[in-house]
């Protein structure tokens, strides 16, 4: 496949909406811009990419790969790549209209930075330029263009399992809460779904907050930290997103829970204690379990584990790098 520079092609093409409801340019923030560096490092070609990411909330990786599928479907329709086909899974039908919607918006925005029209004064004409320009059909979750190019925005369900065709993305947005029952569960319709990708080719994102370590997410989870897996698990804590900070009221001291991540990951005192803030002074579970600092937090919390999920993170947080690292020799003589 051929190298495309995502990076700069959203940046310098794509709108998004943020938390204030504000349009702008999307301009990466910290956790968008190391993972993404992440990525160009493991996987150069782009292509075989297999992740499972345990996030915080809102860093903002739906966004980060949704954005680069539109360039995938972009760079599909003006002949630059091969034709990609697309799918986008979220776990709720309120959330599979947002994705719908911000991926149309970095559509219309390339197609109006591309024909020199200010995005926000004619959303009409933006739209038949781009119909012009790209689509035969941008309707019922599903944007197709002229040359074949697709992308599927769609929930999680029975009706989705994925037995037919050929994909070559996948985007699961928390999988870890996908339909969990007798009748569907998470790991056979996540299976049919990921079998449409050719083994070695294209690119499956799982990204989610934790739920529970049994759980088809918790379980993979854990299976990618092996060497060798398929996919590759990765922890991206909060203390990543510099953005997430709050300054502090004269006289807080952070609490010991912190040294760890202030040593080891340089989270700043404001950060911590926008934490600290946010998961009421370390005392709200469900809150720590989506704000985690450490990956064990994200599913212990959610469970009832045999041991004080307390306690083992006490113990973590003591961890420390060894000082020396050193090698030991015996030279044994035989007679």
């Amino acid at each position: 496949m051929s190298r495309l520079n995502y990076r700069k092609l959203i940046q310098d093409n794509f709108l998004i909406k943020d938390k204030d409801g504000v349009i702008g340019s999307f301009i990466f923030n910290d956790t968008q811009n190391y993972y993404y560096d992440l990525i160009h490092r493991d996987y150069p070609s782009w292509d075989g990419i297999r992740e499972n990411i345990l996030k915080s909330r809102q860093p903002g990786f739906s966004s980060l790969i949704d954005a680069i599928f539109a360039v995938d479907f972009i760079a599909s329709e003006m002949s630059w790549i091969p034709i990609i086909d697309s799918d986008i899974y979220s776990y709720i039908d309120q959330q599979t209209l947002v994705l719908f919607e911000r991926t149309n918006m970095y559509l219309e925005s390339w197609a109006a930075k591309t024909a020199g029209v200010p995005y926000e004064e004619n959303q009409d004409l933006i739209r038949k330029l781009l119909k012009f320009e790209l689509l035969e059909t941008d309707q019922g979750k599903m944007i197709k263009g002229k040359r074949g190019a697709q992308i599927h925005v769609q929930t999680a369900s029975a009706k989705v399992s994925g037995r037919g065709g050929t994909k070559q993305n996948i985007h699961e947005s928390e999988p870890a809460f996908y339909p969990n029952t007798e009748i569907l569960n998470a790991r056979q319709l996540i299976t049919g779904i990921e079998e449409q990708v050719p083994m070695g080719k294209g690119k499956i994102f799982r990204e989610s907050t934790g739920n529970t370590t049994d759980d088809f997410f918790g379980e993979e989870f854990e299976a990618g930290l092996k060497p060798n897996s398929e996919f590759k698990s990765r922890f991206l804590g909060w203390y990543i997103h510099k953005e997430y900070s709050l300054t502090p009221p004269a006289g807080w001291t952070p609490p010991p829970y912190y040294d760890q991540v202030r040593r080891e990951y340089g989270a700043t005192e404001a950060q911590c204690y926008r934490h600290f803030v946010k998961t009421k002074g370390l005392t709200d579970k469900l809150r720590m379990r989506e704000n985690p600092t450490y990956p064990e937090e994200a599913f212990l919390m959610a469970g009832d584990p045999y041991f004080s999920a307390d306690a083992l993170l006490d113990y973590q947080n003591k961890v420390k790098q060894p000082q020396k690292k050193g090698e030991y020799v015996s030279d044994i003589q035989t007679a």
